[in-house]
């Protein structure tokens, strides 16, 4: 709501300027003249001015964004929303779509009928824009970082990573990590971080749903990266 602007004390209004330019017409008798004089001081009598008590009193102040600065362009509106936000509890639909690592149709389980292997412990990322490299990167309890193709103490894997040297990803940009076999899950603390490790010709933000599976538990959320090397973390613990 954009604030009403007081009236600057001494001000002329636009009333006392008509009838400054009416009441001298181009050849004005002395008579006529003092007359004129006479109603325009009328009228700057009665012009309302701003009391003293308004004048000093402060206008109230509102949080505003961060100044630009020539070093500091203005800040857009993608720039001030969160770069990392839990999303609100899925509204189930009939369906599960797949590659958006979403839990659609809320049954618990990701990607189901997709394809993409699963486990009772799982964490996926999923993003639209096809040449973003976005990392998804995983460490368990142990301190084990979670690398494709190879399986950790705890059980883990990482099954592929996007969008691939050669395109391996084939314009699908998923990347999962996830508790392989019957193995019982690690206890303790899960560090979770999405890295955007180079743009590829896109235009940022970059858009990225992180999902996650701990046994019972289910978390969503939903990533904004903007350069190369701008990196979110979220911890969960099981």
């Amino acid at each position: 709501m954009s604030e009403a602007r007081p009236r600057r004390a001494g001000g002329s209004p636009r009333g006392s300027s008509r009838a400054r330019r009416q009441a001298r017409p181009r050849r004005a008798t002395p008579t006529l003249r003092a007359a004129s004089l006479v109603a325009l001081a009328w009228l700057a009598a009665c012009e309302p001015r701003a009391s003293s008590a308004s004048a000093s009193s402060p206008e109230p102040r509102v949080a505003a964004a961060p100044a630009a600065s020539p070093d500091r362009p203005e800040p857009t509106d993608a720039e001030l929303e969160p770069s990392l936000r839990e999303l609100e509890p899925c509204l189930p639909v009939d369906y599960e779509i797949c590659f958006n690592a979403l839990d659609d149709n809320c049954n618990g389980a990701l990607e189901e009928g997709c394809g993409v292997p699963a486990g009772v412990v799982q964490f996926m990322i999923g993003w639209d824009a096809l040449r973003a490299d976005v990392d998804l990167n995983v460490t368990d309890p142990n301190g084990e970082l979670i690398e494709a193709g190879r399986v950790v103490q705890s059980g883990l894997i990482k099954s592929r990573d996007c969008p691939g040297r050669r395109q391996e990803c084939s314009g699908v940009n998923l990347e999962n990590v996830f508790l392989e076999g019957n193995k019982a899950p690690t206890r303790g603390t899960y560090r979770v971080s999405v890295a955007l490790e180079s743009l590829g010709g896109e235009e940022p933000p970059i858009w990225v749903n992180l999902s996650s599976r701990l046994g019972s538990r289910r978390y969503a959320f939903e990533v904004r990266l903007i350069s190369p090397e701008d990196e979110r973390h979220v911890e969960l613990s099981l």
